[in-house]
C-alpha cells in the first residue's frame, strides 16, 4: 500500500534546495535560532494537548505570509476550517482575509481511513505545486501515523514523502506531533526532522508557566534551548537576559498617578493585578528568589522614581550588597536631581563610607539594631513633617539579618510593623528566601510579591493576592514603561 503511494507521489516531484532561514513568527525564537529554522526544512512540533502547538503553527505561517511574502498551506486532521479560523481570528489572526487573496489555504481533514492515505498525500502535494506554497503544517502526524497498522510503513511514509518529497520542493514544513512530556516513544518523522521543539506546560506556585525546549536544531548553535512563553493574544516567547531581555531604561519612566491614599507601583499593569496594594499603613513585602540574576536596584526604581518624581518622599533601607552611592546612581538618571536632593534619605554603614558623608545618607554604626533603626525611624518622621502624604519606606531585612542576626531582627519587626502601620506610612520589605526572618514577613505582609527567573528571563507573581506569571519588559516610546505580559 505505502509503496503505491510513494510511486504516485513521486509523479509531483520537483527538484528543489534548502537556502538560508525562514523567521518562526517569534523574534525571540529567531535569535536563538540565528534567523530561524532552515528555508526548506522540516520542523517537529511535539507537546501533550493544549501546550500551544496549534496557535505557534499558526501563528508560524501567518507571520510568513503577512510579513514575508509566502505562501501557506494548512493541513488539519484534528480541527474543522471555521473553528480555526474563528479561534485564530480572536487572536489578531485573519486567516480568512489570507485565504481571501490566495496567499492562504486551509485543508480539512478531519475524517482519516487508511485507504484515503493516498489520495490525502496526492492532495497536499498538488496544493502545493498549485499555490506555489513555500510553507506548509500538518496537523497532526499522529492522527495519520494512528490509522496505519504496521510501524515500517509508517517509517517509510515518513522517510520518502516528508524528507525526501515535500523539502525537495522547497516547502518548509512544520509536523505537529502529541507528545507527553517525558514519553519515550518517538515518531518517525522527528528523527528525520531538522528541528524538532517540545511544548509544554507545568505550575510554579500555583501560576501556569509554558515554556518550550529546542532538543534539535541541525546546523544551528542554540543559543538557549529552554524559553518561556505565553498564549495571549497569540504565541510570544520572553527574552532572556543572557540574549538582551529586560533592557535598560533610555529615558525618565512615565509617571503613573497616584490615588487618594494609594501609591501607585509605578508600574500600571502591577497596579491593575495588585489592586493598588500600596495603600497607607500596608506592609508589603518583595521576595527575590536565590536564582534572580537581575541587580535589586533594577529591579525597584520604576517604584522609587515614580514616588519621588511626584514629589514623595522616600526613605531607604538597602538590600543587602547595596550601598547609599549605588543606589542613588541608579536613580539619578529617573529623577528630578530636587528630589533627588531633597526627598530621599538612604543608609549607608560607617564601614562602607570613605569619603564625606552627603546629606542624603544615613550613616549608621551597625553595632545596635535598636539604635540604628531610631535614625531610621526618625529620619521617616523628618519627612512626615514636610508632608501630609503616606512616607513611603524600602527596608532590605537580608541587610537587617546579616548585620544584626536574626534574634535581633525579631526583636525591632513588632515595633517596625506597629510604627508603619499606625504612623500611616507605605512600606515595601526586601527579602531573600533563604533568610531566616522570611516566613515572619511573609505573614505579616498585606501584599506579597515574588521575583523569580524562570528559563532565562524574569517574572513578577502575586503571592498574596494570586496573579499570574507575569514577565517583566521595559519598553520606551518618549518615556519609559514597566510593561508586564501574564503567562496564559
Amino acid at each position: 500500500m505505502v509503496q503505491l503511494i510513494i510511486i504516485n507521489v513521486l509523479r509531483f516531484y520537483v527538484k528543489g534546495c534548502c537556502l538560508g532561514r525562514v523567521s518562526t513568527g517569534s523574534n525571540v525564537l529567531d535569535l536563538v535560532l540565528d534567523g530561524g529554522f532552515l528555508a526548506g526544512g522540516l520542523v517537529a512540533i511535539t507537546g501533550p494537548p493544549g501546550s500551544g502547538k496549534t496557535i505557534f503553527a499558526a501563528n508560524w505561517i501567518h507571520n510568513g505570509v503577512t510579513k514575508l511574502g509566502e505562501k501557506g498551506l494548512y493541513v488539519s486532521f484534528v480541527e474543522g476550517y471555521d473553528s480555526f479560523s474563528e479561534y485564530m481570528h480572536s487572536l489578531g489572526l485573519d486567516f480568512e482575509k489570507l485565504e481571501s487573496e490566495g496567499k492562504f489555504k486551509f485543508l480539512e481533514m478531519i475524517t482519516l481511513r487508511e485507504a484515503g492515505v493516498q489520495a490525502i498525500l496526492e492532495q497536499i502535494l498538488h496544493e502545493i505545486m498549485d499555490m506555489n506554497a513555500t510553507m506548509l503544517v500538518i496537523d497532526s502526524f499522529s492522527a495519520i501515523s494512528q490509522v496505519i497498522e504496521k510501524p515500517y510503513d509508517t517509517r517509510i511514509l515518513a522517510h520518502m514523502v516528508l524528507s525526501k518529497i515535500v523539502r525537495r520542493l522547497g516547502c518548509t514544513t512544520m509536523i505537529l506531533i502529541e507528545k507527553m512530556s517525558g514519553e519515550e516513544f518517538y515518531e518517525p518523522v522527528e528523527f528525520l526532522s531538522d528541528f524538532i521543539i517540545h511544548f509544554d506546560k507545568t505550575e510554579v506556585d500555583g501560576a501556569l508557566l509554558r515554556h518550550l525546549r529546542i532538543l534539535k536544531a541541525r546546523g544551528t548553535e542554540i543559543r538557549q534551548p529552554h524559553l518561556a512563553f505565553t498564549l495571549k493574544g497569540g504565541f510570544k516567547a520572553f527574552c532572556p537576559l543572557i540574549l538582551g531581555g529586560l533592557r535598560e531604561p533610555e529615558k525618565r519612566f512615565r509617571l503613573v498617578q497616584h490615588y487618594g491614599d494609594f501609591y501607585s507601583s509605578g508600574i500600571k499593569d502591577l497596579d491593575d493585578f495588585m489592586g493598588m496594594m500600596f495603600r497607607r499603613g500596608c506592609y508589603n513585602l518583595l521576595e527575590v528568589k536565590g536564582d534572580v540574576t537581575l541587580p535589586p536596584e533594577r529591579i525597584l526604581r520604576a517604584t522609587i522614581s515614580n514616588v519621588l518624581n511626584q514629589g514623595g518622599y522616600v526613605v531607604i533601607f538597602p538590600p543587602q550588597g547595596l550601598s547609599a552611592l549605588t543606589v542613588r546612581k541608579s536613580l539619578e538618571p529617573f529623577v528630578y536631581e530636587n528630589f533627588l536632593d531633597h526627598n530621599l534619605k538612604i543608609v549607608d554603614f560607617r564601614a562602607a563610607t570613605v569619603e564625606k558623608v552627603e546629606p542624603y545618607v544615613i550613616l549608621l554604626d551597625g553595632r545596635s539594631i535598636k539604635d540604628d533603626m531610631i535614625c531610621f525611624w526618625n529620619a521617616v518622621s523628618e519627612f512626615r513633617k514636610k508632608s501630609d502624604r503616606p512616607i513611603f519606606t524600602l527596608v532590605g531585612f537580608d541587610t537587617l539579618e546579616y548585620v544584626y542576626g536574626e534574634n535581633e531582627v525579631l526583636k525591632i519587626l513588632g515595633e517596625d510593623l506597629a510604627k508603619t502601620r499606625n504612623l500611616g506610612d507605605v512600606r515595601l520589605n526586601i527579602v531573600r528566601p533563604e533568610c531566616a526572618v522570611a516566613d515572619h514577613l511573609r505573614s505579616l505582609a498585606n501584599a506579597h510579591i515574588v521575583v523569580r527567573e524562570l528559563c532565562g528571563a524574569v517574572f513578577l507573581q502575586g503571592i498574596k493576592p494570586k496573579t499570574p506569571l507575569l514577565n517583566i519588559e521595559v519598553h520606551t516610546n518618549g518615556e519609559s514603561e514597566v510593561k508586564l505580559t501574564p503567562v496564559l
